[in-house]
């Protein structure tokens, strides 16, 4: 297990306010063979003071302009040497400290043959923290895994890096391609990392994100319509709650759906 190398990149741009917690879970972890990599884009509010107090834990730290996250990803890649990566956004953390030494022992030992491993997540939002299980089969036709927990063969990665002209949905792109090839997914019983669900660019995006989303499927020739319907919906219908029902009202509604759609 100690000859698997594992890279973790952080993609930032003025993100001070909560990356600290992100690079502070993927230093503190307990597996010596981690490479973490900080890819910023140029950030002007402090992200890059932080960065450098734990420069000890940093193998790789880049700052300059870019083209957008997806760009900073693709450089990440780029520069890491492990042999699987994982994605942590800024905001994310890992759900503990052991989390890249279980996955390290997993791939060992039961998935030496696997292209990409994914465990769990637990979701933050507003009015709840809500544990999703993921199931990778159903790929073909929704990102039903979070590029947060799984971890994927580096080599894989620079063969398909991420498609620039999505903003929003090229992790779905690049996971979706992977899986149609017949990739091995394998998946660990495990928690992997927490997620802030209440920021972030898909999550302020959301119409641009499904409509992304949507235009990738349908050029695979498959009828979204009745499925980008109801997700609209059922978006629309959750935006409306928080703005105009106040949070004593829209809070428990929202828990309860959430035990049903848990990333409302």
């Amino acid at each position: 297990m100690k000859d698997l190398k594992i890279s973790v990149v952080t993609v930032t741009y003025n993100a001070s306010q909560c990356v600290e917690k992100t690079i502070q879970s993927i230093v503190g972890q307990t597996y010596d063979n981690l490479e973490y990599l900080i890819i910023d884009g140029g950030s002007t509010d402090g992200t890059q003071r932080i960065v450098e107090k734990y420069a000890d834990g940093i193998a790789v730290f880049i700052s300059e302009k870019d083209q957008g996250i997806y760009d900073g990803m693709n450089k990440g890649i780029a520069s890491a040497t492990g042999d699987y990566l994982l994605f942590m956004n800024a905001g994310d953390y890992f759900a503990d400290e052991d989390v890249v030494k279980d996955v390290a022992r997993f791939i060992s030992s039961e998935a030496t043959d696997a292209d990409a491993v994914y465990g769990d997540t637990l979701n933050e939002l507003e009015y709840g923290t809500y544990p999703v299980r993921y199931d990778a089969a159903s790929l073909g036709t929704k990102m039903c895994v979070s590029h947060q927990a799984i971890f994927v063969r580096t080599e894989l990665l620079r063969s398909h890096p991420f498609n620039l002209q999505y903003r929003f949905a090229a992790d779905y792109e690049q996971l979706s391609s992977l899986f149609l090839e017949e990739r091995s997914f394998r998946h660990i019983d495990r928690t992997i990392a927490v997620l802030e669900m209440t920021d972030g660019a898909t999550y302020q995006h959301y119409q641009e994100s499904a409509d992304e989303h949507f235009t990738i499927l349908k050029a695979r020739g498959i009828d979204v319509t009745s499925t980008q319907r109801s997700m609209m919906l059922r978006k629309r219908m959750v935006r409306w709650f928080k703005q105009k029902m106040p949070k004593c009202i829209s809070y428990p509604i929202l828990r309860y759906l959430a035990k049903h759609y848990k990333v409302l």
